[in-house]
């Protein structure tokens, strides 16, 4: 707009006159089609060079502003054949031609919106014809057009009406056609800046607000989107046109002169900003598409462009992530700070008066004296720990200061480390002082391994933090159980108070991936990084010991839970023989409970806790009982199930029941169970088969009584899945007559619809079980379409390789077999279709997932009923496997 402003004459900007068409005398001369394919052709040739000769340094507004530059030159071209069609110069059109949003700001990604707005003094037919003759070119050249034909009186009133419209003038310029109506143009825009300016910061607030809350104000999305998630080029534009409103600076110096941006923080914007515009601008060109979705498939794609290379144990993608996180993380910090100085739009008139911000009284802000803070580093976090308040920004920015250029040396770091190992002694508002101490860099200088696990992602859909927040979320759960509003009905919270010292759990949230710098095995080689942070810290060797047990097993109890029965008692044992005593089994329990919750939104769920819960229960029972003979456990079982029925031939009918049964019946059964198991064994002696549904609680529970019969379990697992249930747990019973009792805990597929379609699936299942039973439904294909229809739910994750691994230690009397391979409907049927075409005898199975990714464990034996140890059979069954999820 200024352009437009600086010239007394109609005269084109110089880098947007037309270029001769391979030497053709005139650009009237070609008929459309070959005019069309000839320009094409030519802006070909032009954005070549700028897409070819870019490198991994190559900035991303400096590409962007070449490749806006042609787009100019194309659209100058395509003006000047609409207004040489109706015999006008352009500037007779009386139209301007003004490039809005992106364009606008010359800041274009290759498949970006074209977004202009076509303005003319006066609507006449004429002026209407060549408007129209010019969107026409551009559409059929093949741009992604935004636009809009007004004149002045109409975009006058769109002004009044359109917060959007006025927020693209604000960043509009001339691009072609008419400098009279483009100067006409920047009057408005003058007018905006000066009129309504409150209305227009609080709508801009507002919106970042409303993104924030879409996105749960998390700027570590594993598939975060570059121009809407927070802390991407959206919040970046944000804070540009908050400071549009600026009467002398406009843009992030209007935010530096009124001291909503401080020292430093322009450059660190501008720095991530530029980032995020090449990254958009690859993912443009891999994707030759308008795609701004970072996915995990582009990630890598973008990754190698940029030049990252995989090494020390960190993949390229890794290295690139954190690059990518570092800048958003930046964005999103500032972003939200001046929001938060504004009042979150509260408190717009800092930017429309001539004061400066005026201190946030509810965050702590408190001056620093230099000998002071020397003999004393951490007493402001000491203080922040008494009152719970944030640190104020300026408060933040000035440790920063001074932790560079004061506090150094051996003395003052050893005061330090010995000050913070005093500081996370207690569990009050550590959480927020640790985030504290990270945000002005000291938990840095107090732990250096934290440098290197700041903005850390693996490359997982599992983990939806990077490695340092996800920590923090460990240690905001393991903190939130020691608060006052702690449910005390919650197991957890009741564990929770009968650990008297709290330290090692802290250390534990903040440690427990410190491994994850070095690559993948990180439990154990954070165990061996932490021995030597704690060394650092001064702590008693019996703690060290602790914290490095909890480190090092930190994934145990979460595998034991998921994967494997804490019935059988081969199992339970191993278990309680690594974790040795109950007080690191209740700090066991805690940080495994505190680190699921911490991985993604998605992943602790009731069903999770419950398996967590029960394993723990069993362990305390057996650590405290030191039971070691299987036989008199399930002894002890029997005499409890049996007290609760009445002596005589309910009792009898029970016993018999029981002595059918393997002695895992006895540990998992309650008597109500045995009961209703004894009446559907009755009931099959007329029936052939019969069903109870328990829908109580989030994940259901269904138990079938049949005959045995080859393939029966993998046969009961497809009607589930035809019936869109998800099978979490599958334990299978064969009665030494040839009855087997399968029970099932399953959860819907299907939650967002009417809970009473659960009903209405299950009787449908029910209905058509003798038709699987007989075989007249082909479970094969089946279970195939069935795949098909859910396919499209699924997006694309990151490859994922079968993998099959067999466990013959573990348990007493079964082989253990886990498969790891991609998540999809039906694979459970086709894994246990596969055992039993195998001679398998499948006791238990075990379902878990870790995002794309099913990882299912199933207790089985052979067809003699012991364990399979033979390499040749074993290597069989694997096979079997792969060709079964291929």
């Amino acid at each position: 707009m200024a352009e437009a402003k600086s010239k007394k004459k109609s005269k084109r900007p110089a880098w947007v006159k037309p270029r001769p068409l391979n030497g053709l005398p005139s650009l009237d001369a070609l008929p459309r089609d070959e005019f069309l394919a000839a320009t094409k052709h030519f802006f070909s040739t032009l954005t070549k060079p700028i897409i070819d000769s870019r490198t991994p340094k190559t900035g991303g507004r400096e590409f962007a502003a070449s490749y806006t530059r042609m787009v100019d030159t194309i659209v100058g071209i395509l003006f000047q054949r609409a207004a040489e069609r109706h015999h006008l110069s352009t500037d007779e059109t009386g139209i301007a031609v003004i490039g809005m949003g992106g364009y606008g700001r010359t800041e274009l990604a290759p498949y970006s919106d074209i977004d202009v707005l076509v303005i003319c003094r006066k609507k006449t037919k004429k002026v209407e014809a060549v408007a129209g003759s010019f969107i026409r070119l551009m559409w059929d050249f093949g741009f992604e057009l935004g636009h809009a034909v007004e004149s002045l009186v109409e975009s006058e009133t769109a002004l009044t009406q359109h917060m959007d419209t006025k927020t693209a003038l604000i960043e509009s310029r001339w691009v072609c056609g008419s400098a009279r109506a483009a100067r006409a143009v920047e009057r408005q825009v003058a007018r905006i800046r000066s009129n309504d300016r409150e209305e227009y910061l609080r709508t801009k607030i507002e919106d970042a607000l409303v993104r924030y809350a879409k996105y749960g104000r998390s700027f570590q999305l594993i598939e975060p989107n570059v121009k809407e998630s927070p802390g991407g080029i959206r919040d970046f534009q944000t804070l540009v046109w908050i400071g549009q409103v600026g009467r002398k600076a406009r843009g992030l110096g209007a935010l530096r002169q009124k001291g909503l941006l401080l020292a430093g923080e322009q450059g660190e914007l501008e720095q991530a900003y530029d980032f995020l515009l090449r990254v958009r601008t690859e993912l443009h060109l891999l994707t030759k598409s308008k795609q701004d979705q970072l996915t995990v498939a582009d990630q890598k794609r973008v990754a190698r462009v940029l030049g990252y290379r995989s090494r020390d144990g960190h993949l390229d993608v890794e290295k690139f992530m954190r690059d990518y996180y570092t800048h958003t993380r930046a964005i999103f910090r500032i972003t939200d700070d001046v929001i938060g100085e504004m009042g979150r739009g509260a408190n717009v008139g800092v930017m429309l008066g001539k004061s400066r911000i005026h201190l946030d009284r509810e965050t702590l802000n408190v001056p620093i004296r230099r000998e002071s803070i020397k003999k004393d580093p951490l007493r402001i976090f000491r203080a922040q720990q008494q009152t719970g308040q944030k640190l104020a920004r300026s408060l933040r920015r000035r440790l920063e200061v001074v932790l560079r250029e004061h506090l150094k040396g051996r003395e003052i770091l050893a005061r330090m480390r010995r000050d913070f190992a005093a500081l996370v002694e207690s569990d009050h508002n550590v959480d927020l002082v640790v985030r504290s101490l990270h945000g002005t860099q000291f938990l840095m200088r107090i732990i250096p391994e934290y440098e290197k696990l700041t903005c850390l992602k693996r490359y997982d859909l599992y983990h939806h933090f990077t490695v340092d927040e996800h920590s923090f979320k460990v240690l905001e759960n393991i903190a939130a159980l020691g608060r006052p509003d702690a449910n005390p009905a919650d197991p957890l919270v009741r564990l929770y108070s009968e650990i008297s010292d709290k330290r090692p759990l802290i250390l534990v949230a903040l440690l427990h991936d410190v491994g994850k710098i070095e690559g993948r095995g990180h439990a154990k080689k954070g165990a061996v990084l932490a021995r030597k942070i704690l060394k650092r810290l001064s702590l008693p060797e019996e703690e060290i010991e602790l914290v490095c047990f909890l480190i090092r097993h930190h994934l145990l109890m979460s595998h034991f839970s998921q994967r494997r029965d804490p019935s059988d008692i081969g199992t339970i044992r191993t278990f309680c023989d690594t974790v040795i005593d109950r007080t690191r089994l209740k700090h066991l329990c805690l940080i495994t409970y505190a680190d699921y919750k911490a991985t993604s939104p998605l992943v602790w769920n009731e069903w999770k806790a419950t398996l967590l819960w029960e394993l723990y229960i069993r362990a305390y029972d057996f650590m405290a009982k030191r039971e070691k003979e299987p036989e008199a456990v399930y002894k002890g079982h029997k005499v409890r199930l049996l007290e609760s029925f009445i002596d005589g031939p309910a009792r009898d009918s029970a016993l018999a029941h029981l002595d059918l049964l393997p002695g895992t019946y006895l540990l998992t059964s309650t008597p109500k169970m045995v009961r209703d198991h004894m009446a559907m064994v009755e009931a099959i002696e007329k029936e052939r088969f019969a069903i109870d549904i328990d829908l109580e609680g989030s994940a259901y529970r269904i138990t079938f009584c049949t005959h045995d019969q080859p393939y029966r379990l993998s046969q009961l697992c497809g009607a589930l899945t035809l019936s869109d249930f998800s099978i979490l747990y599958a334990h299978a019973f064969t009665r030494r007559d040839g009855k087997v009792i399968d029970v099932f805990d399953i959860e819907d597929m299907s939650p967002s619809e009417d809970p009473a379609s659960v009903v209405q699936r299950l009787d449908k299942m029910r209905s058509r079980l003798g038709d699987i039973f007989d075989g007249t439904i082909n479970l094969d294909k089946a279970t195939q379409a069935h795949a098909k229809k859910w396919r499209r739910v699924h997006r694309r994750g990151i490859p994922r390789a079968t993998k099959v691994q067999f466990e013959n230690d573990l348990s007493i009397d079964h082989t253990i077999i886990d498969v790891f391979a991609p998540d999809r409907p039906g694979l459970l049927y086709r894994i246990t279709h596969a055992l039993s075409s195998q001679n398998l005898v499948i006791f238990r199975a075990k379902i878990s997932t870790e995002a794309d990714r099913a990882i299912d464990s199933f207790y089985v034996a052979g067809g003699d009923g012991g364990k399979v140890t033979s390499p040749t059979r074993l290597q069989r069954i694997r096979r079997a496997l792969e060709r079964a999820i291929e």
